[in-house]
């Protein structure tokens, strides 16, 4: 990060505390869970992430995977803003024979939250800035979907899926990611027949669409392909992949509707601020005064 990086940092962070001062975020009757993981360092972005999405598609429940980071003030800045927010530990979604870090937490959240509703994953680093209609439009037809990662994405059969990983990913330092999808002609699981590279960051699943037996299916085969790989960081975010593509009438959303800074256009309704971009410019900071003004002005 460079000089004015830094200084856009500090300064988006400054203003992101204006979140404190909107009103508190009551759950409607869209039937969906908004499930995020948070850290201490970000529970004030994950305020704008989930207030500037529910102005567009208020959530019938609201829960967070707290990260042991997270502190007793934290809980109680959460509790004031969404009163009926569900904080649980990141250490309840802890299973045997799967991966432990943090994002596989959170996967096991959902495959626990998913079984009773349909929930939409949204990461902290994320602003909702227009409606966004195909995400309604799938969430109430129970339909999955995924954030893309670039223009015209579709999803593919595994055997080319892991033809063109072997092609593009396996140079250089090589993910753990890049190793999973290299052998996904080799996964031989039933029902996976397709997937496609998207982001977990913004993601909707299917009510009932997986449960912790069918990722334990993935795992172990995984582990058996890859051995000590399959326990590092990239893993979920495959898998997450894995099961949406495989979940019927799954759909990517629209990119760059659906998209990270540097390649949004006047059209754009869904921001993700991935690290590596997150202060590019200055636009992070002018978003969360521009959300934190919007509410405050609907509460008027």
């Amino acid at each position: 990060m460079n000089v004015a990086e830094k200084i856009r940092e500090y300064h988006f962070k400054w203003v992101v505390r204006t979140m404190l001062d909107t009103p508190p975020l009551f759950t409607g009757s869209e039937p969906y869970t908004v499930l995020s993981m948070v850290n201490h360092r970000d529970v004030y972005p994950y305020l704008l992430a989930l207030k500037s999405l529910s102005r567009y598609l208020l959530p019938s429940k609201v829960v967070l995977v707290a990260d042991p980071t997270i502190t007793d003030e934290d809980r109680s800045v959460l509790r004031k803003h969404v009163p009926s927010i569900e904080i649980r530990d990141a250490a309840e979604f802890k299973h045997d024979g799967l991966p432990s870090y943090s994002s596989w937490r959170r996967l096991c959240a959902i495959a626990e939250y998913v079984e009773n509703s349909y929930v939409i994953q949204l990461d902290a680093d994320t602003v909702t800035v227009g409606p966004v209609a195909e995400v309604a439009t799938a969430m109430r037809a129970g339909t999955a979907f995924i954030l893309g990662t670039q223009d015209n994405q579709d999803f593919m059969s595994c055997a080319a899926a892991a033809e063109y990983a072997r092609e593009t990913q396996l140079t250089g330092t090589v993910r753990p990611q890049g190793w999973a999808e290299a052998a996904l002609d080799k996964l031989g699981v039933p029902g996976i027949e397709r997937y496609v590279r998207g982001c977990a960051g913004f993601a909707g699943y299917a009510k009932r669409s997986f449960d912790i037996p069918r990722l334990r299916q993935v795992s172990d085969r995984m582990r058996e392909m890859l051995g000590e790989t399959w326990a590092h960081w990239g893993t979920e975010q495959f898998t997450t992949n894995l099961v949406i593509s495989n979940t019927r009438g799954a759909r990517v959303l629209p990119h760059p509707k659906y998209c990270m800074p540097s390649v949004r256009r006047p059209d754009t309704s869904f921001i993700h601020f991935i690290g590596y971009e997150r202060h590019i410019s200055g636009l992070y900071a002018s978003l969360a005064k521009e959300v934190a003004a919007s509410l405050r002005m609907a509460e008027s």
